[in-house]
């Protein structure tokens, strides 16, 4: 989006500020704006760059905030403004702030590509979405435009891999990079782990078996740390697991990858991808000869220096690696990681200690509702319809979804008491929670991942509709390496009819029950050891095709 300013905005200090910004001189260009504030006079594009910088820098959120709200002040209805100080309430965790000022800039400006994805992201957050038609039609807008689409938003709304290439691309960072030292091997294989996430989330509760499972003496492991929780039980055990730790959230991506550089990192393993907190201009300065992309986001980085991106024959199918920017590396498996460490559920209170019914069949969703959509809502109320003694617990995270599931499951010709809430709680006893339910229920573009693996782990079928681009086909990489293939489907039909069948006949459901438990102790899904070993032996190929000159290329290990 173009934003129109007037000449006084040209000013040389702020002209100045923001060649040092798009330079990556972070620490000058703030000086420069904030020399441009106070002798060239506020304006609310000084403002907004102000606080870009900050932001970038690790900035406090508070003065990140306050930056773009001056902004807002300088120029009180411009769209633009008005999306970027909403986005950052959104940051801020006051989403219905945000949504007055994102939908003020969509009556402004209807195709404003800023304030229209997170529109639609908060509508699906609180179930205020109106059509499929409606979020098709400005899904398509978004794709014609030639404006920068938060590629994570995309995900939710689009199955189509060669359309998320595009997206990506557009937002990958563009910058020179300076050629890395060579340098002389080591005695160790030095591996970097970059993220924001070693703390209570789910990418750490995935690779914690990874972690106690790595071989030390093959390798060195460096850790960059961007928002360090000290507090977390799961930030003490990155700690003790690096052979050098660093906090970096108050370095810049330039700063950080300057430091990495000097420590002569041989791979560099980006854990966050396109996602909240991620840092991809640290990956496109290019911090190692080998970088890799794995866990973090389902899909391509787009970015030029990104060499690699861990998948499996499933998540990317033979002949789809067109559609990533990285060379691709498969895993025999599922390309995810698993802890088989983890505490089994026990079912101590039975579904009483989650207000869970006794005597109805207990459909579940625990995706995050911004992957629910109206499609995957019908689908599921099609499937009440069809089981009238079952009722659905719907994961609606910290927001009250009480009053909006009523409203929804009444205009699907559902009774509103069918339609149970239930919000976050602590890992060990969310998987007693999943382990009460009979029959999870999957989102279609954005599939279960992690929560894929839970349920799998609490002993319970997982229903899911296989798409076309990684984050739709996930959870059929974790099913099919857990030997039920079956619960993946290929079409809304097909998954209606599989979850009105299990509803109703006991014994198949029962047979499905009895896998997925043998699958804890006997399938590759959760063997930690052979799983890390294949991944190690993935790293170690790339390594060797690095010191022999060779460029990166697609590899695979064999199932063998």
């Amino acid at each position: 989006m173009t934003i129109a300013f007037s000449p006084r905005d040209l000013t040389p200090l702020y002209a100045s500020a923001v060649a040092l910004l798009n330079a990556g001189n972070l620490a000058a260009a703030r000086e420069q704006l904030l020399r441009s504030l106070h002798e060239e006079g506020e304006t609310a594009l000084s403002y907004h760059y102000l606080a870009q910088i900050l932001e970038r820098a690790g900035g406090p959120g508070t003065e990140v905030l306050a930056a773009q709200a001056n902004a807002l002040k300088c120029a009180p209805n411009h769209p633009v403004f008005l999306a970027a100080l909403g986005v950052r309430l959104v940051d801020a965790g006051r989403d219905q702030d945000a949504l007055v000022l994102l939908r003020k800039a969509l009556e402004i400006d209807p195709q404003n590509p800023l304030a229209l994805p997170w529109v639609m992201r908060l509508n699906r957050r609180y179930l205020q979405w109106t059509s499929y038609e409606e979020e098709a039609a400005a899904c398509e807008m978004l794709l014609k435009s030639a404006h920068k689409v938060d590629p994570l938003l995309s995900l939710t709304f689009v199955d189509d891999p060669a359309q998320q290439l595009k997206i990506a691309a557009r937002s990958a960072p563009d910058v020179a990079v300076q050629p890395l030292e060579p340098h002389a091997p080591h005695e160790k294989i030095r591996v970097g782990y970059f993220s924001a996430d070693f703390s209570e989330h789910a990418t750490m509760h995935l690779i914690e078996g990874l972690i106690e499972a790595h071989d030390k003496g093959v390798f060195e492991f460096h850790v960059y740390d961007f928002k360090p929780d000290p507090t977390s039980r799961q930030h003490q055990i990155i700690r003790d697991f690096a052979d050098c730790y660093h906090d970096v959230s108050a370095l810049s991506a330039a700063e950080t990858a300057a430091l990495a550089r000097q420590e002569q990192l041989d791979i560099a393993v980006d854990l966050k991808g396109i996602t909240t907190d991620s840092r991809p201009m640290i990956f496109a300065l290019r911090v190692a000869p080998v970088q890799v992309s794995f866990l973090g986001f389902p899909g391509t980085t787009a970015i030029a220096e990104m060499d690699y991106m861990i998948a499996d024959r499933i998540t990317i199918p033979d002949g789809d690696e067109r559609f990533y920017s990285e060379k691709i590396l498969r895993l025999p498996g599922c390309y995810q990681p698993n802890t088989n460490s983890r505490i089994l559920p026990e079912g101590a209170g039975g579904r009483a200690a989650f207000g869970l019914p006794d005597d109805r069949f207990v459909f579940a969703s625990f995706n995050h509702p911004h992957k629910v959509g109206p499609s995957e809502f019908a689908t599921w109320m099609e499937i009440l319809r069809e089981v009238p003694q079952a009722v659905l617990l719907f994961y609606s995270g910290k927001a009250d979804l009480g009053a909006a599931l009523a409203e929804r499951a009444q205009a699907h010709g559902v009774e509103p008491s069918r339609v149970l809430a239930c919000g976050p709680l602590p890992q060990t006893a969310h998987l007693e929670r999943i382990a009460q339910v009979d029959l999870c229920l999957d989102c279609f573009a954005y599939n279960a991942h992690t929560t894929a693996s839970d349920a799998v782990w609490a002993g319970v079928p997982l229903l899911t509709l296989a798409g076309r681009q990684f984050a739709a086909r996930v959870a059929t990489s974790i099913l099919s390496t857990a030997g039920v293939p079956e619960l993946s489907t290929v079409s809304t039909k097909d998954y209606v009819a599989k979850a009105v069948h299990l509803a109703t006949h006991p014994e198949d459901l029962l047979a499905l029950r009895q896998k997925i438990s043998a699958a804890r102790h006997g399938s590759p899904l959760f063997d930690t050891k052979r799983w890390t070993r294949d991944y190690e032996a993935l790293l170690q190929m790339c390594y060797q095709r690095h010191r022999a000159g060779e460029a990166p290329d697609h590899m695979s290990l064999s199932d063998g």
